[in-house]
């Protein structure tokens, strides 16, 4: 599949999926660099960030 038809594909997932793409895409090419990244955290802690991910709220000050 190329990768201009990811892009709309992508831009349609949910904000934990975006998060869960990434962390797959970071592992992936970092194996194929040689390196063997393994997540430590179980998944439950995982999810347990991503919520707090999705709760937290951007404050802009502006003179």
């Amino acid at each position: 599949m190329p990768l201009t038809e990811l892009f709309p594909v992508v831009s349609q997932l949910s904000h934990q999926d975006k998060l869960r793409l990434i962390h797959f895409l970071l592992l992936a090419v970092a194996k194929e660099e040689g390196y063997e990244l393994q997540p430590t955290e179980t998944q439950a802690q995982e999810n347990l960030l991503l919520e707090q991910l999705e709760a937290t709220e951007a404050v802009v000050w502006s003179p």
